[in-house]
């Protein structure tokens, strides 16, 4: 039963990122019909998103820790594929940045029940592997965005998509995007065949009060574990975002050989690390049940900054070469905060405290991650060929910052586990 609930919700996000992502891949195209900059862009793609992700996955996650959370995520589901249809058949931009807003909405609630299901089904000591494998839809969806969306937008530039109906006399991009819209409702009868979850409550030494009060007791490492996952999103989404550009605009490669690449680097290095830091998370977390996981989101960190230096080698292949790298370590750092932060909480927080991660993530992810480099870009280069050190100042802050936070966090917990054995 725990490994279909896997599957499952492996699928979900799976589809959910592909939603998510695929704007990023037809950016030329859309930018070409609708008239608008690359900084108009990353606020329709990064900031529309995620200001109604962001709040509505704080009531998310309190409704996950309440309600039914099977059928919360198949509301979800059907919230944010209406959403990417209407994307695509949108003719204004403030009807691009509403249809965002509501994949947004829609996509909050998968993070929060996802993770608070998946603690039910998992012990402690295999929880690392298991959030690991629900991570790979994320990775799974990205790479299938950027391989299938190129594919797709040449596909139907040369007319195989014209006699469908309702969408056979839209422009190749917008054919795109209701297409793989239309695909998110398979996932309706998929979730509705899967049960609910029986609830299991595990508390925590500082189990206290109320859940707000709980988490306020925590906040000392909370804070930090969620800044940490903050800061990695923010240079990931920003890479990810722009890797397509940074290959067709700076290194010439086509759409769909960008894609192509970007799309087998996502799948192969995400999956790679993401597998990798959980069962680094675990592993560790058996020798040292204080320090463990988060020592394995230190040497992502590490490994974050030794990537992003890989862009200061000339040519298309060392850019492609960083962000095989970058996933590698970013995806096993994500694995890691979220595992240590779960290790924080009680069985009654579980839903609130991911959507606490999860609002911080697409904050700084989308919000700030794509725009940051799309600014720099156009104040180092008038938004022409800049985006290789853009990108490169944005992931060195970011590697620097997440190193910081998982560090701080080390040795918090490292001391009160040594108070704990003391006592």
């Amino acid at each position: 039963m725990a490994q279909a609930f896997v599957l499952v919700m492996l699928v979900a996000a799976t589809f959910s990122f592909v939603h998510r992502y695929v704007p990023s891949v037809l950016v030329d195209p859309i930018k070409l019909e609708m008239g608008i900059s690359d900084v108009q862009f990353s606020l329709l793609q990064g900031t529309a998103f995620a200001v109604l992700y962001g709040a509505a996955s704080l009531v998310c996650g309190l409704l996950a820790d309440r309600v039914h959370r099977r059928n919360l995520v198949v509301l979800g589901v059907a919230v944010w594929t209406v959403g990417t249809i209407l994307f695509g058949m949108s003719t204004s931009f403030t009807g691009l940045l509403a249809s965002r807003a509501m994949v947004g909405l829609g996509e909050a609630v998968l993070g929060p029940a996802s993770i608070s299901m998946l603690c039910d089904y998992f012990r402690p000591e295999r929880r690392g592997r298991a959030i690991a494998v629900s991570l790979f839809g994320a990775t799974l969806g990205s790479a299938l965005a950027f391989a299938a969306g190129g594919h797709m937008l040449e596909a139907a530039a040369a007319g195989q998509y014209a006699g469908l109906p309702w969408v056979g006399d839209l422009a190749p991009w917008r054919q795109v995007v209701v297409l793989m819209g239309v695909s998110g409702f398979l996932l309706v009868p998929a979730i509705l065949a899967f049960p609910e979850p029986q609830r299991r409550a595990v508390a925590v030494a500082e189990h206290v009060g109320n859940r707000a009060q709980e988490l306020w007791a925590l906040r000392d490492r909370i804070v930090l574990v969620v800044l940490a996952g903050a800061t990695v999103a923010l240079a990931d989404f920003g890479f990810s975002i722009w890797a397509t550009a940074l290959l067709t605009r700076t290194h010439g490669f086509s759409v769909a050989d960008a894609g192509s690449i970007l799309g087998a680097c996502m799948l192969i290095a995400g999956v790679g690390g993401g597998w990798l830091g959980g069962v680094l998370c675990d592993r560790a977390h058996e020798r040292s049940p204080h320090t463990g996981r988060i020592d394995t989101v230190v040497r992502a960190a590490i490994a974050m900054l030794l990537s992003a230096c890989l862009l200061l080698l000339p040519g298309g292949w060392a850019a492609v070469a960083a962000f095989a790298c970058w996933q590698v370590a970013a995806n096993a750092a994500y694995v890691g905060c979220a595992s240590t932060l779960q290790d924080q909480v009680s069985g009654r927080t579980r839903g609130i405290a991911a959507a606490l991660a999860l609002c911080m993530s697409i904050g700084c992810g989308l919000g700030l991650g794509p725009t940051s480099v799309a600014a720099l870009n156009q104040q180092i280069g008038g938004g022409g060929d800049a985006l290789s050190t853009s990108l490169l100042i944005v992931l060195l802050v970011s590697g620097v910052a997440t190193l910081a936070c998982s560090w701080l966090l080390r040795r918090r917990l490292a001391k009160r586990g040594l108070s704990s054995s003391d006592a």
